[in-house]
């Protein structure tokens, strides 16, 4: 006969807690899983896989990448948990690998958390330091807004393994350096290298193919990449945003409107309901576009704070709280559109001074973003510097094509010759 001390009470408490919480966890990540979709499938065929007697770890990871490509594709961020359940799973099951690790990574960047999954990319980097470790710290590093790391940590991507995985990136970098001529022939680049199989990251490369064409200039050919993403992935809400942009840049708004509303029921976030807000009020339909914008306004700091911010701003509504969720956005995400909103917000809040300051963090890249370069325009012509407004109007005048109807609007009013700044 023997006794149990505290301490081992504790220690078999917390065993059974432990192995009771994994068992939860697999049965969430088990549970029937609908749909017709092939992601659904690849869902439910690695499901069927992990209640194998025989299942080993591969099974598990293939679920959890599973659960991350339909989150991928549906944009909803529920799916991003139950990946994260399965990697809790595969480390209690196997133990800790390198493999669930990137798994977390990933999950953590999806729902921005830069600054953890940067500590999980840099211990796997450290580690084993495969393509797909140095490809999420370049991401998580970018997005915190430093450029130069992330370039440097992509580099070694492209070195060990250049594809549609390196392609991709450097179109983004290219993008956000102000290389748009560059960012489409990366892109082109990625999209040759994937494989026609693939029709979600052929579908996602296209979408973005047409938004680099769309600030380029050419919406009729924005508009055909968008129908061409839809026909590799149907319904899918980024190409169907895509659309509805490019048809408001060629003046076919009255036909937007389905493309945006599509996109919006499936994925009900800012940008989405900001467009389709701003579509509908340039055809007065007021009362619609109030009710896509409460919609905005009571679920938007949940699910991008960073848009919400700058609606508000744009709008000049509620100053304090867009000032809010912009610097609480910089927190976690420093990139050039984080020290855009919070410039836009500031001047919301009548702080110029601290808004020019951010502002000139936000174009330090070179980014030709139209929307930056009008709020950029915009804060110099409140500070009286015409050259300087002038200027940036002109500069957005070259992308105004990725507009919403009234924010193109505006800028048309600025570059008009009775607004004293068409000549600059």
């Amino acid at each position: 006969m023997f006794t149990l001390t505290l301490r081992c009470l504790i220690a078999l408490c917390a065993c059974g807690f432990a192995s009771a919480a994994t068992d939860l966890n697999r049965e969430i990540i088990l549970a029937p899983h609908a749909g017709s979709a092939p992601e659904d499938a690849a869902i439910t065929r690695w499901q069927e896989r992990a209640q194998r007697a025989d299942v080993t770890a591969e099974v598990y990871e293939r679920l959890a990448w599973a659960y991350i490509a339909k989150a991928r594709t549906t944009l909803d961020a529920g799916f991003y948990k139950l990946a994260e359940k399965t990697a809790d799973v595969l480390d209690a099951q196997f133990g800790a690998r390198a493999e669930t690790q990137l798994l977390r990574g990933h999950v953590l960047h999806q729902l921005h958390q830069f600054r953890a999954a940067e500590t999980v990319a840099r211990a796997i980097v450290a580690a084993r330091g495969s393509p797909a470790d140095f490809a999420l710290l370049s991401d998580v590093l970018i997005e915190q807004g430093r450029l130069e790391e992330g370039v440097s940590a992509l580099q070694r991507l492209v070195d060990a393994k250049p594809g549609v995985e390196a392609f991709s990136r450097i179109a983004h970098v290219r993008w956000l350096k102000g290389d748009s001529a560059g960012a489409i022939a990366a892109m082109s680049s990625a999209l040759q290298a994937s494989s026609e199989r693939d029709s979600d990251t052929r579908a996602w490369l296209i979408t973005r193919l047409s938004g680099y064409e769309l600030q380029r200039g050419d919406a009729s050919l924005a508009l055909r990449l968008a129908d061409a993403a839809l026909e590799c992935a149907a319904a899918y809400p980024p190409a169907l945003l895509a659309r509805g942009r490019a048809l408001v840049a060629l003046n076919r708004t009255g036909d937007a409107i389905a493309s945006l509303q599509a996109g919006e029921q499936l994925q009900p976030l800012p940008e989405y309901q900001w467009w389709l807000a701003d579509g509908l009020r340039a055809l007065g339909r007021a009362d619609e576009a109030s009710s896509v914008e409460q919609r905005l306004r009571r679920r938007g700091a949940e699910t991008d704070p960073r848009t919400l911010a700058l609606f508000l701003a744009t709008r000049g509504e509620e100053p304090e709280r867009a000032l809010r969720l912009a610097r609480q956005e910089l927190t976690e995400r420093a990139d050039v559109f984080s020290h855009d909103a919070l410039a836009w917000t500031l001047a919301a809040s009548g702080d110029l001074a601290a808004a020019s300051v951010a502002m000139d963090r936000a174009i330090a890249v070179g980014t030709k973003d139209a929307r930056l370069l009008l709020h950029a325009g915009e804060l110099a012509r409140r500070r009286g510097d015409v050259a300087a407004a002038g200027v940036a109007y002109a500069a957005a005048r070259g992308t105004a094509g990725t507009l919403t109807p009234s924010e193109a609007a505006l800028l048309a009013r600025r570059l008009a010759p009775d607004d004293g700044l068409a000549a600059h």
